[in-house]
């Protein structure tokens, strides 16, 4: 397996979308038989390179072969799977750096910070799956995401040592799938699997990008997760963070020495925020690693979806958004990435987690935009929290926080997040946030999130959220599942699930996301003064009519703006449920509604054959 010519120059063009079928550690089989492994490491600033592992007792006596300008090669005979290495990389300067291999498929569990050799064997199972996903067009489907954090979705232990207590992939796989399953999510995302060295980083400070973290068991444990997802009929998203990385001595940083992947401008090359050194994507290797990366987890993994962490602070520098500010470099890669995965992986949807307004973010790349499938609406989600954690006697003043999402809709393809970001550092927990007192911050939380599967846009919760979670989000501890012994939580839970169940099933809440002006969405009212917000959702064949009171009192008599002639009737209440038969028809004047304090009505109507004339 010859590193040539033309590898070398894609490498440094940026244009390289595979290295990692040359690169890093691969074991060499015949007829099943393992004869040995080859080494490749790209160190252009290396004076020499020594393989060093358990093998040899970790000295210098494997030294590596130049095969290219800059990139090291090694064939070992007889060393097999499970094998742990590192690169010592003299540099010219005279510099010993030990160095974990950047294109490791395997890793030790931390603390330890080796690479481990690995002989995949994982055999997919998911044609169809994949066969069907080809022609998935999530524009006009459900899309819910269970968003999780394995290590502490569930564990073994109930101690927050978890060093021993985190199920594999293979052993959490059943009973994930069986809960996503239960509340009729159709995807999860997972925070990020790369391999990292601290816990509290969640993932987001990677030293091991192709590399699934060993705290969860081998690759081959993750494909069977995916695998099994799929066949369960669940997608699964990828958390993928290309704006920067961790600075530990056995990483990417100071690779070879020289400023290999990162900026070499200390202004630009240190990330302040999160302590970690920026990509430089104007160089030829980053971009190539980086192209290469998601390939290798979309082809070897079969990932469905790529969330993107933060991509304002690739568009801008240093997150600062004035137009003088912007990163046009990174833009061009972001570019690059969306065009690759749209041409040689058709169906996988790509999610920008953006907090930025910069324009056309999923647009197509053809029409100047950025080429994303769906972008976090952040400003939905910060202003409608904000309004549930205000008294409800100050909520009138602020309508614009429950409106003004609808204004900028058609801006962009939007999902709305409700993640782990919003549960953590002193946020509180969803149902804390909401005003009032305990049993009243459960009410409104029930009434916000019939609100939240109401509105335009796809989903996406947190783990925790869909029960209630009390405390904030801790990554190492489980979450509070002996909550659900509680009626309190129970019943939300039972919400919840008649919630999912009728977003799924219903399709006027997602039809037309996309163009929810033109026919997917209408205001039916709007009353600052009662706190009230009722709007309709359409697809070609229904009509769901959805009234919020996010008022503390009942609100007798609202008016709404709905067609004469039209019927509807209660299907669904997040609190109280009439116990009789509840239904409005609408006279020349429109409808009025009676609905109780801190409640959310969906009301289907009863005649859809006006539907289309109205």
């Amino acid at each position: 397996m010859t590193f040539t010519d033309l590898d070398l120059y894609y490498l440094h063009t940026g244009e390289h979308t595979s290295l990692y079928e040359k690169m890093g550690a691969h074991i060499i089989k015949e007829r099943n038989k393992i004869l040995g492994t080859e080494f490749r490491v790209f160190a252009p600033n290396a004076q020499t390179v020594f393989l060093v592992g358990n093998f040899n007792g970790w000295q210098k006596n494997h030294p590596m072969q130049l095969e290219q300008d800059g990139v090291f090669q090694l064939y070992v005979e007889g060393l097999k799977s499970l094998e742990d290495y590192k690169y010592l990389i003299v540099t010219h300067d005279g510099r010993e750096l030990y160095k974990a291999d950047p294109y490791a498929f395997f890793s030790q569990i931390r603390p330890n910070t080796a690479s481990t050799t690995y002989n995949a064997r994982y055999k997919f199972k998911d044609e169809g799956w994949m066969y069907n996903r080809v022609h998935y067009d999530f524009k006009e489907a459900p899309f819910s995401v269970y968003e999780v954090h394995l290590g502490s979705w569930l564990q073994k232990g109930t101690g927050e040592d978890t060093a021993d207590s985190f199920y594999s992939y293979k052993e959490i796989a059943p009973l994930l799938i069986d809960y996503v399953k239960e509340h009729q999510f159709t995807h999860i995302e997972l925070l990020p699997i790369t391999e990292h060295p601290l816990d509290a980083s969640w993932g987001y400070q990677v030293t091991g990008y192709y590399s699934p973290t060993s705290r969860y068991g081998k690759p081959d444990e993750l494909k069977y997760l995916i695998d099994q997802c799929h066949q369960a009929g669940i997608g699964v998203i990828l958390d993928w963070v290309p704006l920067h990385f961790c600075k530990d001595a056995h990483g990417l940083y100071q690779f070879d020495g020289s400023w290999l992947y990162e900026y070499e401008i200390e202004g630009d090359r240190e990330n302040q925020q999160w302590g970690t050194a920026n990509f430089d994507l104007g160089k030829g290797v980053t971009r190539s690693f980086l192209l290469s990366n998601i390939k290798y987890w979309l082809q070897e993994f079969h990932f469905d979806g790529i969330r993107v962490d933060a991509l304002s602070y690739l568009l801008y520098w240093r997150g600062e958004t004035e137009e003088d500010k912007l990163n046009h470099t990174a833009i061009d890669f972001i570019k690059r990435v969306n065009a690759l995965i749209h041409t040689e992986f058709k169906g996988v949807v790509m999610i920008a987690e953006d907090s930025s307004s910069y324009p056309k973010v999923t647009h197509a790349l053809e029409d100047g935009g950025l080429g994303f499938d769906m972008k976090w609406d952040l400003g939905w989600m910060n202003d409608t929290l904000k309004h549930m954690e205000r008294p409800s006697i100050y909520r009138k003043h602020h309508s614009n926080e429950i409106t003004f999402g609808m204004y900028y809709n058609p801006s962009e393809q939007f999902i709305l997040p409700l993640s782990h970001d919003e549960v953590v550092h002193g946020k509180l927990s969803i149902v804390n946030k909401m005003n009032g007192d305990y049993e009243d911050k459960f009410h409104l939380a029930r009434a916000y999130y019939s609100y939240f599967f109401a509105h335009p846009g796809k989903k996406l919760l947190f783990m925790g959220n869909e029960w209630g979670h009390i405390r904030e989000w801790h990554e190492y501890t489980q979450m509070d599942w002996n909550l659900l012994d509680f009626p309190i939580h129970q019943s939300f839970a039972q919400m919840m699930k008649s919630l999912t169940n009728f977003y799924r099933t219903h399709d006027a809440f997602w039809k037309y996301d996309y163009q929810a002006h033109e026919k997917g969405f209408k205001w039916a009212k709007i009353s600052e003064e009662a706190n009230c917000y009722a709007f309709c959702r359409y697809s070609d064949e229904e009509e769901i009519l959805v009234v919020n009171n996010f008022n503390d009192q009942e609100v007798y008599d609202l008016p709404l703006d709905v067609p004469e002639g039209a019927e509807y009737k209660l299907v669904f209440s997040s609190n109280a449920i009439p116990t009789e038969d509840f239904t409005i028809t609408a006279d020349e004047n429109g409808a009025r509604i009676t609905i109780p304090r801190l409640t959310t009505y969906y009301l289907e109507r009863t005649n859809p054959e006006h539907v289309k004339k109205d």
